[in-house]
Parts: structure tokens; C-alpha cells; sequence
């Protein structure tokens, strides 16, 4: 699809003033200005990123400080605590973290994560009800749980205090819960709404170690060194596509090192499976390698293995459990791909996508674990708003992506009435609908994207943060930008644009090509990477990447070590003719 290129504006003088205070280059202060820094104490923040002095206080989060004098309460009592954890990546990595603490601490702690298929999302009935006859009286949710109205009602009437952890959007009712920890709720002040149910679990975990400390839990021994759940964590948040800013890049810099370097089993099992070997890890390896392994274990059988993987001590149950999920995530893969087949085939009927607001989609039979992964699929390729709903005994089960400009929560809201149930966030969302409601639905939701989005909305942006000239680049400014890592969803690797480049050779491999790019006296190599740039693919317009054309690029710079020796290269991401060529 085409894409808009635009090349973000900021005020020179942050520009200028960052440059100076903190004796950066220009082109490190104009990107540190475009994600949001252009004070100097936030843009020291972001660069130093210590957890000791830039992590806000958990206690701005409202609902904290009963939520630990409750956790607290229980462990003087020796009560039994529940985790109860969604069977999503950021769910069970919450709940992993959590139980782990709760268990350093010496507190009675077992886990509950539902099965998607039969018991599906968030807190039920028949799990409190068995919870309570076992003599429960503590529920800590996490990443679910902010929508049970009802079961958090009842939880409270079989005398279960529920301390619900959740970061999805709440509704205007909020659940009768003991405490509710969500930095959405409208009289929370915690400065940073962005983080992930394992980020949240992992706050609460800061929180309680803190109550306990000033109780003198810890008089007799050391308090536990909390970084080392940030392995974890860190899965967690990355994984769960949030952004990459604010206190989740804190947890996910120190993080990523933790995630390297771990022993715990789990950890190295799944590692092993994956094919990381050991050292360094990166966002990719974990969006990538890790990430969908533990999804699959929610969307294709039972998020129960993935804690007891990651919290168990034996490295043999870990690999046994690690090598499932693997099967599992194989097994996804090519259901996924056969759904986004069909579906495809679905959007290509009546009319087309480009003639559309919204792409709404079901089938009989289509596995609610992959419909995430189709939706977002979708979303790349045609940049709508897409819901995809698969229907058993003429129920269905949706997931939904969405695009720039158009709230994925507040359309659904609109549509409550044709609905079961919904959930979710800006960007993403889940729902339950009975299949004789789907085509008014599809209509509604049709209207809704109409009123919310204009044209060029349905165009796809590609957000340059600067144009440079081949002059300007070289190894040291590939390090300057490589120390503003860790990138992801909401923290980009800086988008760079050339104009005016001659491309003089192009090499061909499996999956790619190799480029020499020329602009004035300076020459330096490309790479693409991916099917999309066929020279038989017209779609793309990947076939001007040919020599002797004059082209503009957008690229990311890397660095490419060949025969012992470094160069900085172009990653190229798009590419266009230059004008008068």
C-alpha cells in the first residue's frame, strides 16, 4: 500500500537547547524532541533510564495502597492468596511475577489461569465459586478483570476480596472490588497510562515490598532484590505491544539485560526452543521468538503452562513445557495462516476494502486464538479498522486492530446493544456477539468508522524523524542512535530519509537485495529485506530499485560487520523515483 511520507517538525530552538545542555548531537536532540523530551531534565531521564530515581512512586496509583495493605494483611494471617491471570503473554508473565514474589516472601500463593475455549476471558463464576469452597479469601487479578462487574459481585458475597490489576480500558461502572489498580481509571494520578498487565503486576510487586519494609517485614533478613523479576516482566511488556515509553522503557532497558543473562529455568528453556543463544536480547527476539510461544500456549490450549513454566525451579519441567509451546505456537502458525487465507478471500468480496471505512469479517469455525494476529494482518495490508469474529453454535467470538484516528473501545461502545460483551483499548479490542447480530453490526460499525475518519485517514503515514545527506552519516552517528535503545511500538528506531540517491548495483539473495547507493562523492550499501520487493510485484513499486535509477529512500541506519570490519548500512524501508527522474 502507499504510504504518505511526512517529515516530523519540531521547534529548532528544543532543538538547539538540548543539543547544548546535554552535549548531544543535533540529529540525537531533534529525535529526543519529536518522542516528547524536549525539556532537559526529561531528556536526561530518558537517556540515564535508572530504576532507582525515574520510576514513579506506586503509590500515585490510586487503589495501591489498600491493594498492599490487603496483600500485607493476608500474609500476616497466612491466608491463602489467588493469582488469577489472564491466558494472554502479558497476563501470565503478571501473574509469573507476581506468584514468585508472593512465594519469596512467604506468602500461601497458588495461580488460576483460565482455558480460553472453555472458560474464556477474565474472572467466572464456577472459578470463584471453587476458589471460595477452598478457602480462598484473597483474588488478585491481573490484566482481567476491570469488566467482571458481575463476578466480582459475587466474589465479595462468598466473602473473596478481589484487588483487581488491569490496564484495559474501564467501563463506566467500575467493578465492586476490594481495590483497583488501572492507570485509565479517571482519579488515578500515576503519570504513565501505558504500561502492560505484567508492567502493573510488577508495580504492585514495588508497592508491597514497600509496605512491607516500612512494616519491618524484612527486620530478620534482606528485602528481596526485585530487579530480578524484570526477566519476566520484560517478556511481558514487549510482547503485549505496548508502548515503548516512559516507565515501560525503564523496566524494558534494564530489563532486556536481565532477560540475557537469566538462569532461571523457564527463561532458558524457552530461550533454548527459540534458538537465542546466550547473551544479549534484543525487542525483536522477544516480540518475535519468545513472545508468540508463550501467546500460544492461551490461544491454542491452556495459559496454565506457561506459569508453571516460568515458575518452576526444574529445568526439566521447564523444557518439557517449553518444547509444548513450541508445538503449539507451530500448530498456530498454520492455522493463522490458513484463517488470514480465507479471510482475505472474505474482504475480497462485495465491495472492495479501498471502497470501505471498516473491514468487518467472520467465519464458522475460525479459532478465536489466532483471529488477534489475522485482524492485525488485515490491518497492515489495508489500513481500516478490522474486527474478525469467529462463530461456533451461533455464537462468535471477535478480536479487533484499528488504525490512527479511530478508537477501537469508544466504536465498539457504539455498538453496544448488538453486542454480548466487549473490552479492550484504543488500538485493540475483544467481543462476543450471536451470529444472527453480525450483519447489523458490520453496517453500524461501517457508519461509525464513516463518522470518525477522513480519507486521508485511510492512507497509511510513514513518520520520518529527519532528512539527512550521505555526508552526514557514518559509524559514529549509527552509535550515537544505537544508545537510544531499547526501540518498539511507540519508541520507533529513528526513520531517516535521503533524497536524489543514484542506485549504481543491486545483488540479488534469497529474501532480499544488496544495494550500492551513491549521492554526491559518498557511497555506502543498502539492504531490503522481505518478498514484497519483487520486481514483479507492481503493487509495491520495489521493481525502481533498479541501477541507474534515481530514487529517494527512507531507511534505518545498522551496522554491517563483514571480514572483521564495520560499516554503517541502510536498512531500506521504502522507496520512491525522485522527482525528474
Amino acid at each position: 500500500m502507499e504510504k504518505r511520507w511526512i517529515v516530523r517538525e519540531v521547534d529548532e530552538r528544543i532543538v538547539s537547547n538540548l543539543s547544548e545542555q546535554l552535549k548531544v548531537s543535533p540529529l540525537i536532540a531533534r529525535i529526543l524532541g519529536l518522542r516528547g523530551y524536549g525539556e532537559p531534565e526529561a531528556a536526561r531521564r530518558y537517556l540515564s533510564s535508572s530504576l532507582r530515581s525515574d520510576l514513579p512512586s506506586p503509590f500515585l496509583m490510586a487503589g495501591m495502597e489498600t491493594a498492599t495493605e490487603r496483600l500485607a494483611l493476608a500474609l500476616k494471617r497466612k491466608e491463602p492468596v489467588c493469582v488469577w491471570g489472564d491466558y494472554d503473554v502479558d497476563g501470565t508473565t503478571g501473574a509469573s511475577a507476581l506468584v514468585l514474589f508472593l512465594k519469596e516472601i512467604g506468602a500461601q500463593t497458588i495461580y488460576y489461569i483460565p482455558h480460553r475455549i472453555e472458560e474464556g476471558y477474565g474472572l467466572n463464576l464456577e472459578g470463584i465459586r471453587r476458589l471460595s469452597s477452598q478457602g480462598v479469601r484473597l483474588v488478585v487479578s491481573v490484566d482481567c478483570g476491570i469488566s467482571n462487574y458481575k463476578e466480582i459481585e459475587f466474589a465479595q458475597g462468598s466473602g473473596v476480596d478481589v484487588v483487581v490489576v488491569d490496564h484495559h480500558e474501564p467501563p463506566p461502572d467500575l467493578p465492586p472490588a476490594l481495590a483497583i489498580i488501572n492507570p485509565h481509571r479517571i482519579d488515578c494520578s500515576f503519570p504513565d497510562k501505558g504500561l502492560s498487565g505484567a508492567g502493573l503486576a510488577f508495580y504492585l510487586i514495588i508497592g508491597l515490598r514497600a509496605k512491607l519494609r516500612e512494616a519491618g517485614w524484612f527486620a530478620a533478613s534482606q528485602a528481596p532484590d526485585i530487579r530480578r523479576y524484570l526477566d519476566i516482566v520484560t517478556l511481558g511488556t514487549i510482547a503485549d505491544m505496548v508502548p515503548l515509553t516512559g516507565v515501560n522503557r525503564l523496566l524494558a532497558r534494564r530489563g532486556l539485560v536481565e532477560l540475557g543473562a537469566s538462569a532461571r529455568p523457564g527463561i532458558v528453556a524457552l530461550k533454548e526452543v527459540a534458538r537465542i543463544t546466550r547473551g544479549a536480547v534484543g525487542v525483536g527476539q522477544v516480540a518475535f521468538q519468545l513472545g508468540p510461544r508463550i501467546n500460544a500456549a492461551g490461544r491454542m490450549d491452556a495459559g496454565l503452562k506457561v506459569v508453571e513454566m516460568l515458575t518452576t525451579e526444574s529445568l526439566d519441567v521447564a523444557l518439557r513445557i517449553a518444547r509444548e509451546l513450541d508445538g503449539h505456537n507451530r500448530e498456530r502458525q498454520a492455522m493463522e495462516a490458513r484463517v488470514l487465507g480465507e479471510a482475505l478471500s472474505q474482504a475480497g468480496t462485495g465491495p472492495g476494502p479501498e471502497n470501505r471505512y471498516s473491514i468487518v469479517l467472520g467465519q464458522e469455525g475460525w479459532h478465536p486464538g489466532v483471529l488477534g494476529i489475522v485482524a492485525s494482518r488485515i490491518v497492515e495490508r489495508f489500513h481500516r479498522p478490522t474486527v474478525v469474529i469467529g462463530f461456533s453454535a451461533r455464537e462468535g467470538k471477535g478480536s479487533a486492530r484499528s488504525i490512527r484516528g479511530f478508537h477501537m473501545v469508544q466504536g465498539l461502545r457504539r455498538c453496544a446493544d448488538l453486542l454480548e460483551k466487549f473490552g479492550g483499548h484504543e488500538y485493540a479490542g475483544g467481543l462476543t456477539i450471536r451470529q444472527e447480530q453480525f450483519p447489523l453490526f458490520a453496517g453500524r460499525f461501517e457508519e461509525i468508522a464513516r463518522d470518525s475518519l477522513a480519507p486521508e485517514d485511510l492512507v497509511p503515514i510513514l513518520e520520518v524523524d529527519a532528512a539527512l545527506e550521505f555526508s552526514d552519516i557514518g559509524l559514529p552517528l549509527f552509535r550515537q542512535i544505537d544508545a537510544l535503545k531499547p526501540f518498539g511500538v511507540g519508541n520507533p528506531e529513528p526513520l531517516l530519509m535521503t533524497g536524489g540517491i543514484e542506485l549504481f548495483e543491486r545483488r540479488d539473495f534469497n529474501g532480499g537485495a544488496r544495494l550500492r547507493l551513491r549521492q554526491g562523492s559518498r557511497s555506502l550499501g543498502g539492504v531490503v529485506f522481505g518478498q514484497q520487493f519483487r520486481v514483479s510485484n507492481n503493487e509495491l513499486g520495489w521493481e525502481i530499485l533498479t541501477p541507474g535509477a534515481r530514487v529517494d529512500l527512507v531507511y534505518r541506519l545498522a551496522e554491517n560487520q563483514w571480514n572483521g570490519a564495520s560499516t554503517v548500512e541502510l536498512r531500506v524501508v521504502d522507496c520512491r523515483l525522485s522527482s525528474g527522474a
